[in-house]
């Protein structure tokens, strides 16, 4: 088969090799290297090139820290490059879940994993166009979770809502903070609703910003755009996440 080739793409490729595999495979038989391809690029249908490679070389390695996939010690010469996957693994294969909040997006609309994954892989491909959808895809991720997780009714339902001002509905970004975060933690500190805030103010900042220079000769810098969605990340971590969750 052939598919897009994206961080989450090998991950879920590798995964698939080691569970329908033998069992266990060494790191560089499923990998490949220079004019030795692997299972994964069989798997794959195509034959990667240097960059692919090192990103399916991260793909394995982020892997691994998951557990996901571990070492099996077994072999004498290289014991840490022969590998399996876990049942964590063969979960995260089935369910298409890679972590926690995959799960918890998931939960609330099957899209919302999808526009998560996209924003990645643009950024991963570090055109200033694709750069430009990144950060509005973090925008995205954050007001579709906001919207669908904490539709309107249910916060004016809540026993706790008092209607804003500010806002047309007197329904605010703080208040659906609020109800997710009691939804899915049981529980809403005004301390955790702040860096959820923070860190939404973030993502939007960035995106604007990118949105005005648009037509301009300034670069998109990477890491401005990596740090907004790591940013949205951390939001939706704090509101839908048990504490402690990876």
């Amino acid at each position: 088969m052939t598919t897009d080739i994206n961080l989450r793409s090998l991950k879920f490729a590798i995964l698939q090799c080691l569970a329908s595999g033998r069992g266990q495979q060494h790191k560089f038989n499923l990998i490949g290297k220079g004019y030795s391809p692997g299972s994964l690029e069989s798997a794959l249908g195509l034959q990667l090139d240097s960059a692919q490679r090192h990103l399916a070389v991260i793909a394995f390695n982020e892997l691994e820290h998951a557990e996901l996939i571990r070492p099996t010690y077994t072999d004498l010469v290289n014991p840490e490059e022969w590998v399996e996957i876990t049942d964590s693994g063969r979960q995260a294969l089935e369910r298409r879940h890679l972590d926690a909040l995959d799960a918890a997006l998931d939960g609330i609309a099957a899209n919302l994993i999808e526009i998560r994954a996209g924003a990645w892989a643009a950024v991963s491909s570090g055109r200033p166009d694709a750069l430009r959808q990144a950060a509005h895809s973090a925008r995205e991720l954050i007001d579709q979770t906001l919207k669908v997780g904490a539709p309107e009714e249910a916060i004016i339902a809540s026993p706790w809502f008092s209607p804003d001002k500010s806002s047309g509905s007197g329904v605010t970004r703080r208040h659906r903070l609020r109800y997710l975060m009691q939804a899915h933690r049981g529980n809403a500190s005004d301390s955790e609703i702040r860096v959820a805030e923070q860190a939404c103010e973030l993502v939007l900042a960035t995106d604007d910003r990118l949105k005005a220079i648009a037509h301009s000769r300034n670069a998109v810098a990477v890491s401005d755009v990596r740090d907004a969605l790591i940013a949205a990340e951390i939001a939706l971590r704090r509101v839908l996440l048990p504490e402690g969750a990876a």
